[in-house]
């Protein structure tokens, strides 16, 4: 009956983010018979500037909050949630007022659409989808917020294979999200006061700034490490931008898409009263798994990126080979931090292993865009995550061997309680 749960969770999760995967991997051919293949440069040089004010709005309840929540009743629950909103109203303008400016700046064309890009991409951070995963409910993401998101953006597609600008299927996409996060906010609200009888309130906003600081650095630095290449590359090597955009995208939604796997294991490793063993099947299990994400990726990726590129962007076997290897590289390291590191409250050594990443590996990609093209910067890419699998794996097994759930460098994110 357990391995029967798990398999429903997994199936409901997975439908979500497949869903959703599947819907931006469609945008980006409709994207670049609307907008030209310079304007989808610009659109994803948008899109990666806006994942960091994405991951900097949400500070870090993406990678800590699913345990908080699985582990807290009705009031901590409560206190968490409106923890995340006070921070988020605070994050998110202050987020776009500093980052548009910055991605228009950049933007060799089209820096409107390099605009709308950050934007769209910066109100994802509105998404509640690790309360759900702490719940253990994956239906419920699917009806409160996955449905709106989809919805919405399919009407950009079809107003764009209409006639309309790229920029009118990011607005319609950034509505669905706002529509999404009306729709769980209401919900989660609700079910937890339906009864009268929980209250709380959320800490001030400086101690929730310090509560999450952990969970806010792995979770930044991951997405910097995802999306500064491609602002590299545009300013190095711009001739080749679109075709690294475009590798870049498929690698981004391929690992998204398989996240369901790391909010199953986000929710199932903390429950236990001795995480370890839970924890050991996560670490060996997660080799198996990224082996296949490899193998799937050097079989289908061709064909996906001549769809996707729409005939236009027609990478060599090498640059898949590449991809395959930094998506199973990126996803083990997200599923050791997520599921165990974050279970031990090690989140600093995430944090860690991504600085030490980042200087190692972004010289590198500009050495490598300017000299070999996209293969030289997916090599360089490659490496820092290889650099993140190894410390987070040791940090890992040694967390777990100690037996040590808890940190005291590295307090439960927590809300106040009262009532």
């Amino acid at each position: 009956m357990r391995a029967l749960s798990g398999l429903t969770r997994l199936v409901g999760f997975g439908l979500s983010m497949v869903l959703l995967a599947l819907a931006s991997l469609v945008l980006i051919p409709v994207m670049i018979r609307s907008a030209g293949e310079a304007g989808w440069g610009a659109i994803a040089l948008g899109q990666g500037i806006g994942g960091l004010g994405a991951v900097l709005v949400s500070y870090g309840w993406a990678m800590s909050g699913p345990t908080e929540i699985a582990r807290g009743d009705d009031a901590t629950r409560l206190a968490e949630f409106l923890g995340s909103l006070k921070v988020r109203a605070v994050m998110l303008p202050a987020a776009a007022v500093v980052l548009v400016p910055i991605t228009m700046a950049i933007a060799p064309v089209r820096g409107d659409l390099a605009a709308m890009g950050t934007v769209a991409t910066t109100l994802t951070a509105l998404s509640t989808n690790w309360y759900f995963v702490g719940l253990a409910r994956p239906y419920l993401l699917l009806v409160l917020e996955t449905v709106p998101r989809l919805a919405f953006t399919i009407v950009g597609i079809v107003v764009m294979e209409n006639g309309a600008d790229a920029i009118a299927g990011l607005a319609w996409q950034s509505v669905g999200l706002v529509a999404a996060f009306a729709c769980s906010t209401w919900w989660i609200l609700h079910s937890l006061r339906a009864g009268g009888s929980v209250t709380a309130r959320a800490p001030k906003l400086r101690q929730l700034l310090l509560d999450h600081r952990h969970g806010v650095a792995s979770s930044l630095g991951s997405a910097l490490y995802s999306s500064l290449p491609i602002v590299v590359v545009t300013v190095v090597a711009p001739l080749v931008q679109p075709m690294y955009a475009l590798v870049d995208k498929l690698h981004g939604q391929v690992v998204v898409g398989l996240f369901p796997a790391v909010y199953v294991a986000q929710g199932w490793v903390p429950r236990a009263a001795d995480p370890g063993p839970r924890a050991r099947k996560v670490l060996l299990g997660g080799i198996a798994f990224c082996a296949l994400i490899a193998v799937g990726a050097v079989l289908f990726g061709p064909w996906l990126l001549e769809v996707l590129g729409s005939g236009q962007l027609l990478p060599g076997l090498a640059v898949v080979e590449l991809m395959a290897l930094g998506m199973a590289l990126h996803f083990y390291a997200e599923i050791v931090g997520h599921a165990v590191l974050a279970t031990y409250r090690r989140l600093r050594i995430v944090t860690v292993s991504i600085v030490i990443a980042t200087v190692v590996g972004l010289p590198l990609v500009a050495l490598g865009a300017a000299n070999w093209g996209v293969l030289g910067a997916l090599a360089a890419v490659n490496l820092g995550y290889l650099i993140r699998v190894l410390i987070t794996a040791v940090a890992a097994h040694r967390a777990i061997g100690r037996h040590l759930p808890a940190d005291g460098e590295a307090t439960p994110v927590l809300g106040e309680v009262v009532g």
